[in-house]
């Protein structure tokens, strides 16, 4: 009963990690997949993903729903610009990358008390992206990325509302990923990411660091056509502090599978279709998640 009163607390705004347009804190769950260890050649690259998620559920602590009729639906519209250099190092091409989501979402919190009852929207820019450095190497069947990217709080906050689009906290974010792209027409890829996040200046929270990952294996079944299955993890690896005081039982967890397909136009063109189902949800909702992806070479 203590967790569920923090968690409605905590949904109603007093201290909810915001950017619920994807039921995360930083960066969105689930954007990667195909290829994402496979940097692109030298150029400028430009990848805009439309992403719309619906959750209907909030889950507590253990998994459980918590009884309230909730409902949480958004839309971004995520534009990332890739420059990948010719200056090489340790055998790796250099490249740098700048990500800008622009996002909209409604919340919902029905049959609780008056004051923590909840029916706002809000569209905004989100928290911008960058990466001072990407490195991307490549072999005859695998390929590697290394990177480290830095999640500013650029988007809109008000300590008052219940929906915010921004987080308001600085995140760190080390990342790597792996490509196994085989001339039978088999790839298989995964991003590992793990979030550092500062403290929420507006309201004391600080939500506690956190693994993460995108994951996809796939089959070309005709020539430019590759379905697969797509998916992401995501665990907090310590609690949420408030004030210098931790929230016990307040970590994070979320699996979400489904399937994925891609479609390339041309060496420069790529469209990509998935849907993600998400399961075993801790202390976030639990939902659904569709994307549409367009990567295009300069």
């Amino acid at each position: 009963m203590r967790k569920t009163i923090l968690t409605l607390a905590l949904i109603a705004g007093l201290a909810i990690p915001a950017q619920l347009f994807a039921g995360e804190s930083s960066s969105p769950l689930g954007a990667e997949g195909y290829f994402a260890g496979a940097l692109p050649p030298p150029g400028f690259h430009f990848i805009n993903y439309l992403m719309y998620y619906h959750a209907g559920e909030f889950k507590d602590d253990k998994g459980d729903e918590v009884p309230i009729d909730f409902k949480v639906d958004a839309v971004a519209d995520i534009l990332r610009g890739i420059y990948i250099s010719d200056i090489t190092i340790l055998g790796a091409n250099l490249g740098w990358h700048l990500i800008v989501p622009l996002a909209y979402q409604k919340l919902e919190i029905k049959d609780v008390p008056s004051f923590m009852a909840v029916d706002e929207s809000r569209a905004s820019i989100g928290d911008i992206d960058f990466s001072p450095f990407i490195l991307g190497w490549h072999t005859e069947l695998f390929h590697f990325v290394a990177g480290f990217d830095i999640i500013a709080p650029t988007g809109q906050y008000n300590e008052d509302y219940a929906v915010n689009i921004g987080t308001n906290h600085w995140t760190f974010e080390p990342a790597v990923a792996v490509s196994l792209i085989h001339p039978s027409g088999i790839s298989a890829s995964v991003k590992l990411m793990y979030d550092i996040h500062t403290e929420n200046s507006k309201n004391d929270l600080k939500t506690g660091d956190q693994f993460h990952l995108d994951y996809n294996a796939g089959y070309m079944i005709v020539e430019n056509l590759r379905l697969g299955v797509c998916g992401y993890y995501l665990i907090g690896l310590q609690d949420d502090e408030v004030d210098g005081s931790k929230v016990s039982d307040s970590k994070e967890q979320v699996l979400a599978v489904g399937p994925s397909a891609m479609y390339s136009f041309n060496p420069g063109l790529h469209l990509i279709a998935k849907v993600q189902f998400e399961t075993i949800a801790e202390n976030r909702p639990e939902g659904t998640k569709g994307w549409l992806k367009v990567i295009y070479s300069f």
